[in-house]
């Protein structure tokens, strides 16, 4: 892919609200505080209501906290109408080779390896995330899930997006034993329901995954599992169900401390804060799935 042209790729100011342009993707992004090593990227994926000034809010505070750049991008519904699938073809642009190049030139711009990333997705951002980890599982460090309404199985005999087989032509090959070494973990109100306007449904859909988030969440936790253990494998990937949590991205943050939550599984491991956690009711922003 050529490089795409640079219109306002410039040090951003910690907390600003402010996007900026790289080609086609517009994105808000925040370098970590300070003069110390960060400690990596944590980009946030926003939902189908593509509220990513929202994500990028919610995890501001946080990131700065522990010393971590952040990066929300926006992927617009008319250039990456199918972004949840990365972008088949004839169905968009490929939502993850515009991120990583993106990403490339942020980690020249900032120093930071583009091969460790920390990722996260709520709703259709978290069908990016996943897909994005099967695709490319060599630049993940870890990811976090929010609420899916679906998910590509590790079935290597059911085609694409519902499994690993003829991935849309362009598409890298995906093989399970790569992406099932990559540590995840899925969040998942006690609340969702069947009826959510938002889930998608179908005969086939609902009799494979489930006929709402939370047993979907389940399901394919238990997949990844069982395909983990038939290659020698751990089992790759948690499931937390956050109580009184909806399908409301903002009604998760504010009640179930969802950022929270998302950053100790994705630093706590390998880093502590520098204070403790912002409380989950500090965040003022509108409320968008």
């Amino acid at each position: 892919m050529p490089a795409a042209p640079l219109e306002a790729l410039g040090p951003a100011v910690a907390g600003s609200a402010g996007p900026q342009q790289f080609g086609p993707l517009r994105y808000w992004f925040q370098p970590a505080p300070g003069t110390l090593p960060a400690r990596g990227l944590l980009v946030a994926v926003h939902g189908v209501s593509r509220g990513a000034a929202m994500h990028f809010q919610a995890f501001s505070e946080v990131a700065a906290r522990w010393q971590c750049h952040l990066l929300a991008p926006l992927f617009d519904a008319w250039r990456y109408p199918d972004y949840q699938r990365l972008g088949r073809p004839g169905r968009g642009a490929r939502a993850d080779l515009d991120l990583i190049e993106l990403i490339g030139e942020l980690g020249r711009r900032h120093g930071f390896d583009m091969a460790r990333l920390l990722l996260f997705g709520h709703s259709g951002g978290a069908q990016f995330v996943h897909r994005f980890v099967f695709a490319h599982p060599d630049l993940v460090r870890r990811y976090a899930l929010s609420a899916a309404g679906w998910y590509t199985y590790p079935d290597e005999a059911a085609r694409f997006p519902l499994g690993l087989a003829e991935p849309p032509p362009g598409f890298p090959r995906l093989v399970a034993p790569r992406l099932l070494s990559v540590a995840g973990r899925v969040f998942v109100g006690s609340r969702e329901r069947a009826g959510s306007r938002l889930l998608r449904h179908g005969e086939q859909l609902d009799s494979v995954q489930g006929r709402d988030r939370r047993d979907r969440a389940a399901r394919w936790v238990q997949a990844m599992a069982d395909a983990a253990a038939r290659h020698g494998l751990p089992d790759p990937v948690g499931l937390e169900e956050l109580d009184d949590g909806a399908h409301s991205f903002c009604g998760l943050v504010r009640r179930a401390q969802l950022v929270q939550r998302v950053a100790g599984f994705l630093l706590a491991p390998t880093a502590a804060p520098a204070a403790g956690f912002v409380a989950a009711q500090s965040y003022p922003f509108a409320c968008f799935p």
